[in-house]
């Protein structure tokens, strides 16, 4: 099994990923590069940060200004031209659209959240339960959304599926999501996925203490091997992408997070025991 095709929504990252660092290697700063390209302020930013689509001329002055070398601009221009398609909108909210290309992309996935397991790894009825409490998801589209969830497991357990690190409080094990059923389903769930290679689950435990990132939950997804990747943090109405400076802060969370989660065999342990309690 292959990825599906992530739409143009990670062309657009890519490209601007791409044309950020060729930027950058001309020691340019955004502010510099978009009076060189005769650019209104903010477009450079949004070109960047993969938000609009790049015309075949903005992108060949791009490549002027760069001096991007023309076996690195074909490439681009290929890219651009496959970020300008067209494709049916996701069954999400139209702001978290971007996340689930994002995801279908990846190389890594890092994922963290205190108490509850997040979207990416849920089951049907998981999700059905923690949508229908969301004061932004109607009746309507509640079924729809929770299958569109179910379907991002599926790349965990493909040929190209990306490491995952999922990292939750240990909450995550006893808030009953849905109930008590439900949520050892989502714990047996979990429990098969850490036996996967490419996935890494850890619990932090109660008695751990203070950690981290209290009361921020984030993914960190990681596009191109090497490359700083893009930090997504989804509010109630909203979401943010962040890049650039962001990523290693985020980055230096996570790792702490890791350090203090339980180790991959202690993990399976405490959920074989959850597990067994309900």
């Amino acid at each position: 099994m292959t990825h599906p095709n992530p739409g143009p929504v990670v062309q657009r990252i890519l490209l601007g990923a791409q044309l950020s660092a060729a930027r950058e290697l001309r020691g340019l700063s955004t502010t510099e590069a978009t009076k060189a390209l005769g650019w209104y302020a903010g477009k450079l930013s949004k070109i960047e940060a993969g938000d609009v689509p790049t015309s075949d001329k903005d992108l060949l002055k791009a490549i002027r200004v760069f001096e991007i070398p023309a076996e690195e601009a074909e490439p681009l221009q290929r890219l651009a031209a496959e970020a300008r398609r067209k494709l049916p909108p996701s069954r999400v909210p139209e702001w978290a659209a971007k996340y689930v290309h994002l995801i279908a992309a990846a190389k890594e996935l890092k994922l963290w959240n205190s108490d509850t397991f997040p979207a990416t790894v849920q089951t049907a009825d998981y999700a059905r339960a923690a949508l229908t409490q969301l004061v932004t998801v109607s009746a309507a589209d509640v079924e729809r959304m929770a299958e569109e969830r179910v379907k991002r497991v599926t790349i965990l357990k493909s040929a190209n599926a990306p490491r995952l690190w999922l990292v939750v409080g240990e909450e995550a094990l006893h808030r009953e999501v849905g109930g008590p059923e439900t949520l050892r389903g989502q714990l047996e769930h979990v429990r098969e996925l850490a036996k996967l290679p490419n996935v890494n689950v850890q619990v932090i435990p109660f008695d751990g203490g203070a950690h981290a990132s209290p009361g921020v939950s984030f993914s960190i997804v990681e596009l191109i091997e090497g490359r700083p990747g893009i930090v997504f943090v989804e509010g109630l109405t909203g979401s943010d992408y962040l890049g650039r400076e962001h990523v290693r802060a985020y980055n230096l969370a996570f790792d702490n997070l890791r350090m203090a989660g339980l180790s991959r065999q202690r993990t399976i342990t405490m959920l074989n025991r959850r597990i067994a309690e309900l």
